[in-house]
């Protein structure tokens, strides 16, 4: 479909193709709402103009988002926990940053492996370098985020990895458990061993084969003992160090249980080894699992395509997760490649009457979903900015996810039993204030944030016209008739062309066909 473009725009990107017959803006439209923040009449032209896997190409080669980094301590000398200059920038970030896939991948990581201001972390510094970590390794290898994230003081403080000491017999201790059980069951392997395409692996008598029992914990514990946080500037290193956020964990071996370890899948850690020979050998035998190609790749696909992926789709990505064609396991950017090009996810990519199946998308979260809003209205955003006051309102405060199993979990069900993880954070409530904040957009005024309408008012002296616009913007061109009735009844109520535009727009992104990524 060729759409009409405001003189404006046209102008301001005359120097990309707005149409190519070989790329719809509909297609265009959709990747990008896979694949980023939000699509926005630039980023549809770009990818007409440069076919999907140059921009891809392009995205992957981009690196240029960053979180500034915090003082320690406040102005009255003690702990600095004002998170809120991070979040300022994060969504300055999303709204007009280049590297919207590298973005988009590093947040879907992040609530994958999480650490939460809400207990145990609220130190503000912490949580630039850790969210470094998956924008830096976003396309890179999955061992290596591993890696990183076990060493990671902030990590080590919120899941109990730094100061982990070996058993002391006489004083009644053990090595602290809480790393190795998360690290095995959300992070890499899950509860239950996967066939390739996301099925359990059965036992004889057909009941699920679990990936690992307590003893294996006890064991893995073991291996991770012995690391300690970065010494701080001018400080003497200890055995257990104070927390300190910058840099990485070192080793401490006299802390570190030597002992031989059994593990998943009966593998052993030899007896007699250092905690970085013990955490290497522990980094590859994960890598050896099959189960973590299905895991992990059903949950990006989630994050970013689809809740309900097909066995099929599951099957294909992980594939590419084991073997990226070149004999590379974890490579993330093949990876990324295969969900994004997929035919399923893909397949919604012609007419609006060849959409994908009822159950394909997800629900925008709040994060995903006023991120995309303001990129569409041609929002800039400054510091400070109240972006994460309304998403904490829609129900997900951004660095405060409420447990380890982050905002919401993976595998929460709606009630006809279709997996809908971001429905476990929509109420009545989050409903209400997801209009709220619409309104606010479009007809009040959001702290350090300025929305540009007149493209959508330059068109509204024709109610088609300006319909196929916000169509094209915010809906992949494939506005419903019934949406389409309803947009038009508000906006011909309305008696200026400032009017009509916002009671259109308000329609719209207050629509299910909006709010459900499709």
């Amino acid at each position: 479909m060729k759409i009409f473009l405001p003189v404006a725009i046209v102008v301001g990107f005359a120097a990309q193709a707005v149409y190519c017959e070989s790329i719809s803006d509909r297609e265009a439209a959709r990747l990008l709402d896979q694949a980023t923040w939000g699509p926005t009449p630039a980023s549809i032209a770009e990818v007409e103009s440069m076919g999907i896997n140059n921009w891809l190409a392009a995205q992957f080669a981009l690196n240029t988002s960053d979180l500034p980094d915090q003082p320690i301590l406040n102005a009255a000398g003690k702990s600095n926990n004002n998170l809120a200059p991070i979040q300022a920038a994060f969504f300055q970030n999303t709204v007009g940053g280049q590297d919207q896939l590298r973005q988009r991948i590093a947040f879907a990581l992040s609530q994958m492996w999480v650490v939460s201001a809400t207990t145990g972390l609220p130190q503000a510094y912490a949580y630039p370098p850790y969210w470094r970590i998956f924008r830096d390794n976003a396309f890179g290898n999955y061992r290596d985020i591993i890696k990183a994230v076990t060493l990671s003081p902030a990590m080590g403080a919120y899941l109990n990895m730094a100061n982990n000491n070996k058993a002391n017999p006489s004083k009644g201790t053990a090595a602290n458990e809480n790393y190795a059980r998360e690290l095995m069951q959300l992070f890499t392997l899950g509860l239950t061993q996967l066939n390739m395409d996301g099925s359990p692996v059965l036992d004889s008598n057909q009941h699920p084969v679990p990936t690992y029992d307590q003893s294996v914990v006890t064991n893995m514990a073991k291996v991770l003992t012995g690391w300690t946080y970065p010494t701080a500037p001018n400080a003497k290193p200890k055995t257990n160090n104070p927390a300190y956020y910058f840099g990485q964990m070192f080793a401490v071996e006299s802390e570190h249980d030597m002992t031989a370890k059994t593990i998943f899948n009966n593998l052993t850690i030899p007896a007699n080894q250092t905690a970085e020979v013990d955490l290497e050998m522990l980094l590859d035998d994960l890598m050896a699992q099959p189960t973590m190609a299905p895991f992990v790749s059903q949950q990006l696909i989630e994050h970013l395509v689809t809740s309900n992926p097909s066995p099929a789709y599951i099957k294909r990505v992980a594939q590419v997760f084991e073997n990226d064609g070149s004999g590379v396991t974890g490579n993330l950017q093949a990876v990324i490649t295969a969900i994004l090009t997929d035919p399923e996810a893909r397949a919604g990519d012609g007419a609006a009457s060849t959409a994908a199946a009822s159950n394909f998308g997800h629900l925008r979260e709040p994060i995903l979903f006023i991120s995309d809003a303001l990129r569409g209205l041609n929002a800039t955003v400054s510091a400070p900015n109240g972006i994460t006051n309304n998403t904490t309102n829609m129900g997900q405060e951004l660095f405060y996810p409420p447990s380890v199993f982050s905002y919401f979990s993976p595998q929460y069900r709606t009630e006809h039993g279709l997996l809908g993880p971001e429905f476990q954070i929509y109420s009545t409530q989050t409903a209400a204030e997801r209009a709220d904040t619409v309104n606010t957009l479009i007809y009040g005024k959001m702290g350090g944030v300025t929305v540009d309408l007149s493209p959508f008012v330059a068109l509204a002296g024709d109610s088609a016209k300006l319909l196929d616009y916000i169509s094209y913007v915010f809906l992949h061109s494939s506005m419903s008739s019934q949406l389409r009735t309803e947009a038009t009844a508000a906006l011909d109520a309305a008696p200026t062309a400032q009017a009509k535009a916002q009671a259109a727009l308000y329609i719209v992104l207050t629509s299910s066909e909006y709010q459900v990524i499709q």
